[in-house]
Protein backbone atom coordinates (compact mmCIF):
# COMPACT_ATOMS: atom_id res chain seq x y z
CA UNK A 1 0.00 0.00 0.00
CA UNK A 2 1.27 3.47 -0.86
CA UNK A 3 1.48 6.21 1.72
CA UNK A 4 -1.07 9.01 1.61
CA UNK A 5 0.07 11.68 -0.86
CA UNK A 6 2.33 14.34 0.60
CA UNK A 7 0.11 17.31 1.31
CA UNK A 8 1.85 20.16 -0.48
CA UNK A 9 3.07 18.36 -3.59
CA UNK A 10 6.58 18.07 -4.97
CA UNK A 11 6.76 21.59 -6.34
CA UNK A 12 5.77 23.23 -3.06
CA UNK A 13 8.10 21.05 -1.04
CA UNK A 14 11.19 22.14 -2.92
CA UNK A 15 10.04 25.37 -4.53
CA UNK A 16 13.22 27.16 -3.46
CA UNK A 17 15.38 24.93 -5.66
CA UNK A 18 13.24 24.40 -8.79
CA UNK A 19 12.39 26.79 -11.59
CA UNK A 20 8.92 25.72 -12.68
CA UNK A 21 7.78 26.23 -16.29
CA UNK A 22 4.08 25.31 -16.30
CA UNK A 23 3.48 26.60 -19.82
CA UNK A 24 5.74 24.06 -21.48
CA UNK A 25 8.40 25.05 -23.99
CA UNK A 26 12.08 24.68 -23.22
CA UNK A 27 14.41 24.90 -20.25
CA UNK A 28 17.21 27.45 -20.19
CA UNK A 29 19.49 24.78 -21.72
CA UNK A 30 17.17 24.40 -24.71
CA UNK A 31 15.89 20.96 -23.70
CA UNK A 32 12.12 20.41 -24.02
CA UNK A 33 10.13 20.24 -20.78
CA UNK A 34 8.38 17.02 -21.84
CA UNK A 35 9.87 14.73 -24.50
CA UNK A 36 11.22 11.31 -25.37
CA UNK A 37 14.97 10.75 -25.33
CA UNK A 38 17.28 7.89 -26.20
CA UNK A 39 17.84 5.73 -23.16
CA UNK A 40 21.62 5.78 -23.53
CA UNK A 41 21.63 9.55 -23.06
CA UNK A 42 20.38 9.24 -19.46
CA UNK A 43 23.08 8.88 -16.82
CA UNK A 44 22.61 7.85 -13.16
CA UNK A 45 22.41 10.49 -10.46
CA UNK A 46 25.01 10.68 -7.68
CA UNK A 47 22.16 11.93 -5.48
CA UNK A 48 19.99 8.83 -5.84
CA UNK A 49 19.22 7.83 -2.21
CA UNK A 50 18.05 4.35 -3.13
CA UNK A 51 20.65 1.58 -3.19
CA UNK A 52 18.62 -1.66 -3.04
CA UNK A 53 16.26 -2.74 -5.81
CA UNK A 54 14.16 -5.85 -5.29
CA UNK A 55 14.87 -8.24 -8.20
CA UNK A 56 11.36 -9.70 -8.24
CA UNK A 57 9.63 -6.32 -8.33
CA UNK A 58 12.08 -5.17 -11.00
CA UNK A 59 11.24 -8.23 -13.11
CA UNK A 60 7.50 -7.57 -12.70
CA UNK A 61 7.95 -3.98 -13.85
CA UNK A 62 10.05 -5.14 -16.80
CA UNK A 63 7.27 -7.46 -17.97
CA UNK A 64 4.71 -4.67 -17.61
CA UNK A 65 6.85 -2.31 -19.69
CA UNK A 66 7.35 -4.98 -22.35
CA UNK A 67 3.58 -5.30 -22.60
CA UNK A 68 2.47 -1.67 -22.28
CA UNK A 69 5.56 0.51 -22.63
CA UNK A 70 6.73 3.02 -20.04
CA UNK A 71 3.61 4.93 -19.02
CA UNK A 72 5.03 7.24 -16.34
CA UNK A 73 7.89 9.48 -17.55
CA UNK A 74 11.25 9.75 -15.85
CA UNK A 75 12.28 13.02 -14.25
CA UNK A 76 15.66 14.25 -15.49
CA UNK A 77 17.75 17.40 -15.66
CA UNK A 78 19.86 18.49 -18.63
CA UNK A 79 23.58 18.47 -18.07
CA UNK A 80 25.72 21.49 -18.89
CA UNK A 81 26.14 20.49 -22.55
CA UNK A 82 22.41 19.88 -22.99
CA UNK A 83 22.09 22.09 -26.11
CA UNK A 84 24.11 20.23 -28.68
CA UNK A 85 24.20 16.90 -30.37
CA UNK A 86 24.75 14.05 -27.95
CA UNK A 87 23.07 15.93 -25.10
CA UNK A 88 23.11 14.08 -21.81
CA UNK A 89 20.51 14.02 -19.06
CA UNK A 90 20.96 13.14 -15.40
CA UNK A 91 18.24 11.03 -13.82
CA UNK A 92 16.45 12.64 -10.86
CA UNK A 93 13.52 10.30 -10.25
CA UNK A 94 12.62 6.92 -11.72
CA UNK A 95 15.72 4.75 -11.24
CA UNK A 96 13.67 1.53 -11.05
CA UNK A 97 11.68 2.47 -14.16
CA UNK A 98 14.90 3.24 -16.03
CA UNK A 99 16.44 -0.11 -15.09
CA UNK A 100 13.28 -1.97 -16.10
CA UNK A 101 13.07 -0.06 -19.40
CA UNK A 102 16.64 -1.08 -20.22
CA UNK A 103 15.83 -4.71 -19.38
CA UNK A 104 12.75 -4.50 -21.58
CA UNK A 105 14.93 -3.35 -24.47
CA UNK A 106 13.42 0.12 -24.96
CA UNK A 107 15.50 2.43 -27.15
CA UNK A 108 13.88 5.64 -25.87
CA UNK A 109 11.83 6.67 -22.86
CA UNK A 110 9.48 9.57 -22.02
CA UNK A 111 10.99 12.19 -19.72
CA UNK A 112 10.11 15.39 -17.94
CA UNK A 113 13.07 17.79 -17.87
CA UNK A 114 13.36 19.94 -14.75
CA UNK A 115 15.67 22.84 -13.98
CA UNK A 116 16.99 22.00 -10.54
CA UNK A 117 20.26 22.34 -8.61
CA UNK A 118 22.09 19.55 -6.78
CA UNK A 119 20.12 20.00 -3.56
CA UNK A 120 16.85 20.05 -5.45
CA UNK A 121 17.83 16.88 -7.31
CA UNK A 122 18.39 15.06 -4.03
CA UNK A 123 15.18 16.42 -2.51
CA UNK A 124 13.09 15.47 -5.56
CA UNK A 125 14.49 11.94 -5.59
CA UNK A 126 14.02 11.59 -1.84
CA UNK A 127 10.41 12.82 -1.87
CA UNK A 128 9.46 10.57 -4.78
CA UNK A 129 10.92 7.49 -3.12
CA UNK A 130 9.26 8.33 0.21
CA UNK A 131 5.89 8.74 -1.48
CA UNK A 132 6.29 5.29 -3.05
CA UNK A 133 7.62 3.69 0.18
CA UNK A 134 10.64 2.49 -1.78
CA UNK A 135 13.45 3.55 0.59
CA UNK A 136 14.72 1.51 3.50
CA UNK A 137 15.11 3.36 6.83
CA UNK A 138 18.89 3.39 6.35
CA UNK A 139 18.62 4.80 2.82
CA UNK A 140 16.38 7.55 4.18
CA UNK A 141 18.81 8.26 7.01
CA UNK A 142 21.78 8.54 4.65
CA UNK A 143 19.85 10.91 2.39
CA UNK A 144 19.01 13.08 5.41
CA UNK A 145 22.68 13.16 6.41
CA UNK A 146 23.64 14.20 2.88
CA UNK A 147 21.10 17.04 2.94
CA UNK A 148 22.46 18.11 6.31
CA UNK A 149 26.19 17.92 5.56
CA UNK A 150 26.40 18.89 1.89
CA UNK A 151 23.56 21.39 1.74
CA UNK A 152 23.51 22.57 5.38
CA UNK A 153 19.83 21.85 5.98
CA UNK A 154 18.80 21.36 9.62
CA UNK A 155 16.69 18.36 10.61
CA UNK A 156 13.71 20.69 10.94
CA UNK A 157 14.23 22.07 7.43
CA UNK A 158 14.56 18.55 6.01
CA UNK A 159 11.37 17.48 7.78
CA UNK A 160 9.52 20.48 6.35
CA UNK A 161 10.63 19.66 2.81
CA UNK A 162 9.61 15.99 2.90
CA UNK A 163 6.40 16.41 4.89
CA UNK A 164 7.62 14.58 8.00
CA UNK A 165 8.24 15.57 11.63
CA UNK A 166 11.64 16.64 12.96
CA UNK A 167 11.79 13.66 15.41
CA UNK A 168 11.17 11.33 12.45
CA UNK A 169 14.25 12.70 10.70
CA UNK A 170 16.43 12.80 13.84
CA UNK A 171 15.49 9.30 14.98
CA UNK A 172 16.38 7.79 11.59
CA UNK A 173 19.71 9.63 11.45
CA UNK A 174 20.62 8.31 14.91
CA UNK A 175 20.37 4.74 13.58
CA UNK A 176 23.57 5.38 11.64
CA UNK A 177 25.43 5.50 14.98
CA UNK A 178 24.84 1.77 15.42
CA UNK A 179 27.51 -0.81 14.46
CA UNK A 180 27.78 -1.70 10.77
CA UNK A 181 26.44 -5.23 11.35
CA UNK A 182 23.34 -3.88 13.09
CA UNK A 183 22.80 -1.40 10.25
CA UNK A 184 22.97 -4.33 7.83
CA UNK A 185 20.23 -6.08 9.84
CA UNK A 186 18.02 -3.01 9.44
CA UNK A 187 18.74 -2.82 5.71
CA UNK A 188 17.88 -6.50 5.35
CA UNK A 189 14.56 -6.00 7.14
CA UNK A 190 15.56 -8.19 10.07
CA UNK A 191 15.29 -5.25 12.50
CA UNK A 192 12.76 -2.43 12.39
CA UNK A 193 13.73 1.10 13.45
CA UNK A 194 11.56 0.63 16.54
CA UNK A 195 13.50 -2.47 17.52
CA UNK A 196 16.87 -0.87 16.74
CA UNK A 197 16.48 2.52 18.46
CA UNK A 198 16.71 1.16 22.04
CA UNK A 199 20.12 -0.33 21.16
CA UNK A 200 21.54 3.20 21.01
CA UNK A 201 21.28 3.45 24.80
CA UNK A 202 23.51 0.39 25.29
CA UNK A 203 27.19 1.14 25.84
CA UNK A 204 29.61 -0.56 23.43
CA UNK A 205 29.28 -1.87 19.89
CA UNK A 206 29.68 -5.52 20.93
CA UNK A 207 26.87 -5.26 23.47
CA UNK A 208 24.65 -3.53 20.91
CA UNK A 209 25.30 -6.27 18.36
CA UNK A 210 24.66 -9.02 20.93
CA UNK A 211 21.35 -7.42 21.87
CA UNK A 212 20.40 -7.02 18.20
CA UNK A 213 21.06 -10.71 17.54
CA UNK A 214 18.98 -11.65 20.56
CA UNK A 215 16.08 -9.51 19.30
CA UNK A 216 16.23 -11.04 15.81
CA UNK A 217 16.61 -14.62 17.05
CA UNK A 218 13.68 -14.30 19.44
CA UNK A 219 11.47 -12.19 17.14
CA UNK A 220 11.27 -9.75 20.05
CA UNK A 221 9.00 -6.74 19.66
CA UNK A 222 10.08 -3.10 19.87
CA UNK A 223 8.70 -3.03 23.42
CA UNK A 224 10.75 -6.08 24.30
CA UNK A 225 13.83 -4.46 22.76
CA UNK A 226 13.35 -1.50 25.12
CA UNK A 227 13.24 -3.89 28.08
CA UNK A 228 16.43 -5.64 26.97
CA UNK A 229 18.22 -2.32 26.54
CA UNK A 230 16.96 -1.15 29.93
CA UNK A 231 18.22 -4.31 31.56
CA UNK A 232 21.67 -3.94 30.00
CA UNK A 233 21.93 -0.40 31.35
CA UNK A 234 21.49 -1.60 34.96
CA UNK A 235 24.48 -1.50 37.36
CA UNK A 236 27.05 -4.29 37.03
CA UNK A 237 26.36 -5.46 40.58
CA UNK A 238 23.07 -6.96 39.44
CA UNK A 239 23.26 -10.66 38.61
CA UNK A 240 22.65 -12.07 35.16
CA UNK A 241 19.52 -13.73 36.52
CA UNK A 242 18.19 -10.42 37.75
CA UNK A 243 18.99 -8.81 34.39
CA UNK A 244 17.01 -11.47 32.55
CA UNK A 245 14.12 -11.07 34.98
CA UNK A 246 14.13 -7.30 34.58
CA UNK A 247 14.16 -7.61 30.79
CA UNK A 248 10.99 -9.69 30.95
CA UNK A 249 9.20 -7.43 33.38
CA UNK A 250 7.30 -4.99 31.17
CA UNK A 251 5.39 -3.57 34.13
CA UNK A 252 8.60 -2.57 35.93
CA UNK A 253 9.96 -0.85 32.84
CA UNK A 254 6.67 0.94 32.29
CA UNK A 255 6.85 2.23 35.88
CA UNK A 256 10.38 3.53 35.31
CA UNK A 257 9.26 5.40 32.19
CA UNK A 258 6.24 6.85 34.00
CA UNK A 259 8.42 8.14 36.85
CA UNK A 260 10.95 9.63 34.43
CA UNK A 261 8.20 11.50 32.59
CA UNK A 262 6.69 12.77 35.82
CA UNK A 263 10.02 13.84 37.36
CA UNK A 264 11.75 14.84 34.10
CA UNK A 265 14.98 13.15 35.16
CA UNK A 266 16.70 9.76 35.07
CA UNK A 267 15.16 7.12 37.36
CA UNK A 268 16.45 3.62 38.13
CA UNK A 269 14.62 0.87 39.99
CA UNK A 270 16.90 -1.74 41.56
CA UNK A 271 14.74 -4.82 42.34
CA UNK A 272 14.93 -6.53 45.72
CA UNK A 273 17.04 -9.67 46.06
CA UNK A 274 16.09 -12.14 48.74
CA UNK A 275 15.85 -10.20 52.00
CA UNK A 276 17.67 -7.21 50.55
CA UNK A 277 15.15 -4.43 49.87
CA UNK A 278 14.87 -2.89 46.45
CA UNK A 279 15.39 0.83 45.92
CA UNK A 280 14.60 3.69 43.58
CA UNK A 281 17.46 5.94 42.43
CA UNK A 282 16.70 9.44 41.11
CA UNK A 283 19.33 11.70 39.55
CA UNK A 284 19.72 15.37 40.50
CA UNK A 285 22.30 17.87 39.30
CA UNK A 286 22.78 20.62 41.90
CA UNK A 287 21.32 21.95 45.17
CA UNK A 288 18.65 23.97 43.37
CA UNK A 289 17.63 20.91 41.37
CA UNK A 290 17.50 18.84 44.57
CA UNK A 291 15.23 21.45 46.15
CA UNK A 292 12.91 21.34 43.14
CA UNK A 293 12.87 17.54 43.25
CA UNK A 294 12.04 17.52 46.96
CA UNK A 295 9.23 20.00 46.30
CA UNK A 296 7.80 17.72 43.60
CA UNK A 297 8.01 14.60 45.78
CA UNK A 298 6.42 16.22 48.82
CA UNK A 299 3.73 17.97 46.84
CA UNK A 300 4.69 21.44 48.13
CA UNK A 301 4.31 24.31 45.70
CA UNK A 302 7.58 25.79 46.88
CA UNK A 303 10.27 25.15 49.45
CA UNK A 304 12.37 27.92 50.87
CA UNK A 305 15.30 25.61 51.41
CA UNK A 306 16.21 21.99 51.55
CA UNK A 307 17.26 21.19 55.11
CA UNK A 308 19.13 18.00 54.27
Amino acid sequence: MLRKPLGRGLGALIESTIDENPTGGETSTGAPIGSTVAIELIVPSPYQPRRHFDPERLEELTRAIEAQGLIEPLVVRALANGNGEGAKYELIAGERRLRAAKSAGLAAVPVVVREVDDRGALELSLVENLAREELSPIEEARAFVQLNREFELSHEQIADRIGKSRPYVSNLVRLLDLPAQVIQMIEAGELTPGQARPLLSIAGAEAQLAAARKIVAGSISARGAEQIAGAMRKPARMTARTLASAARDANLQALVEMLQRALTRKVRIVPRRGKTPGRIEIDYYDEQDLTALASTLTGHGAMRSAHL
